[in-house]
């Protein structure tokens, strides 16, 4: 398969923190034999596991599939998931070798399977995806008819069609002259010097935490009792607990939005990057409860979300840009890369170092039960530690647990704190 980058996805391959994780755990032991032969039927079924960058003469960026993905064996007296996964996450991907995703399994009483990989050829919801595809090779249930992410030009890329202002795509091309009059260009050598810097930095770091199910279901019923939906209670309660921390009243608070039936061409059940994010500003009154609080941020929210032009106005924006202008945003924002135009539109998107913000990424409830010769035990998801976010909640519940995932930088943060501002937030959902 050949797939172009679109603009966001331009934007992502230059992000010194953007990789997702997920890590399944299956009761029992499995040979390397079977392991392997159930991650060549994901690779079939999912080509974007096999490819690589590829750039062509008017720097454009294609997916080019060439390439295999690397596994890794161990036994569980030998490696931890949580050591491979910080190691590993520190290495850059080789974008123009691939493949840019990882494996790793470890073998013990049960078998664990971690999945490391960039955020350009799968969002959470398509991780998940691949996640249910192992599950089901290893239950000898899949079918691997490949599922090839669509390709269609930007300008056919929605199904509904959102017209920038005038105005804006004339500020844009403003920009794109006086990029011109002093571009500048950056290699992979550049990008892995960037990115080793970034990371000695600001050392990003996770926090793991899960709700059993007695306590999922006092949350579900919280919420229909007040008129909200479980991810509205779950974002107002982190934004509560962050400002209450940190002594603040304001808050830019960002939520993952799932585009994939908003496509021309759905991607269904493929891999891909098909998310974007609502950024909005929010207050909070001490002086009201918990759930006045959270009803007012819930109706900023809804009024972002349900608007077609919010939730596509960064790709429709970054689409605007020269190619080489959006590469060098993420130097121009968190590296030393001081260029008046790139800093403007660094700003402009919200990838600034100054104002962090709180992320929200939930992929929402999945079932793993009924297979037939195995049993999935837990699976959790590892979401990006945002440079533009203070604290990145990423969460998934699988069955009727809720595992939460808080994504920070140790050089920003400490895990004293987020383990703090993690109580604040679990006291307001009781």
């Amino acid at each position: 398969m050949n797939k172009i980058l679109i603009m966001n996805e331009r934007l992502h391959l230059r992000s010194p923190s953007i990789n997702v994780c997920f890590r399944v755990i299956i009761e029992g032991t499995f040979d390397k034999e079977t392991i392997e032969e159930t991650l060549k039927k994901a690779c079939i079924k999912h080509p974007l596991l096999n490819c690589s960058i590829e750039m062509d003469n008017d720097n454009n960026a294609w997916f080019i599939e060439n390439c295999s993905i690397g596994i890794e064996y161990f036994k569980s007296n030998e490696m931890d998931w949580q050591t491979w996964y910080k190691k590993t996450d520190n290495i850059p991907f080789d974008f123009l070798k691939g493949s840019l995703a990882k494996f790793c399994v470890i073998t013990g009483k049960d078998t664990e399977i971690v999945i490391l990989g960039h955020h350009i050829i799968g969002d959470g919801i398509g991780y998940l995806n691949l996640v249910k595809d192992i599950v089901l090779a290893l239950d000898n249930k899949i079918d691997i008819t490949p599922q090839i992410p669509p390709s269609e030009p930007y300008e056919k890329y929605f199904k509904e069609t959102v017209l920038l202002e005038q105005s804006t795509k004339d500020y844009a091309q403003w920009l794109n002259m006086e990029w011109r009059k002093t571009r500048s260009h950056f290699s992979e050598k550049d990008y892995v010097t960037f990115f080793e810097g970034y990371r000695k930095k600001y050392s990003p770091n996770f926090f793991i935490v899960s709700l059993e199910e007695d306590s999922v279901k006092k949350l579900l019923e919280k919420s229909k009792s007040n008129g909200l939906t479980v991810n509205e209670l779950i974002s107002s309660a982190f934004s509560v607990a962050l400002m209450e921390i940190l002594g603040s009243k304001e808050l830019r608070l960002g939520v993952a939005a799932n585009i994939r039936n908003e496509l021309v061409s759905e991607p269904n059940n493929s891999m891909g990057n098909y998310v974007t994010g609502i950024s909005a500003k929010i207050n909070y009154d001490p002086v009201n409860g918990f759930i006045a609080n959270a009803n007012s941020i819930a109706s900023i929210l809804k009024a972002q979300l349900l608007n077609a032009k919010n939730r596509h106005l960064v790709i429709h924006f970054l689409n605007e840009f020269d190619k080489d202008l959006i590469e060098v945003i993420m130097f121009a924002a968190y590296g030393n890369f001081d260029h008046p135009i790139a800093k403007k539109l660094a700003e402009l998107i919200g990838e600034q170092l100054e104002n962090k913000g709180l992320g929200i990424s939930n992929l929402g409830r999945h079932e793993f039960k009924n297979y037939e010769n195995i049993k999935v035990k837990d699976i959790q998801f590892i979401g990006p530690a945002f440079p533009a976010n203070l604290l990145t909640v990423g969460l998934i519940t699988v069955n009727n647990k809720m595992n939460f995932c808080l994504r920070f930088n140790e050089g920003e943060i400490k895990l004293d704190k987020i383990k703090e501002i993690y109580q604040k937030a679990m006291e307001l959902l009781k």
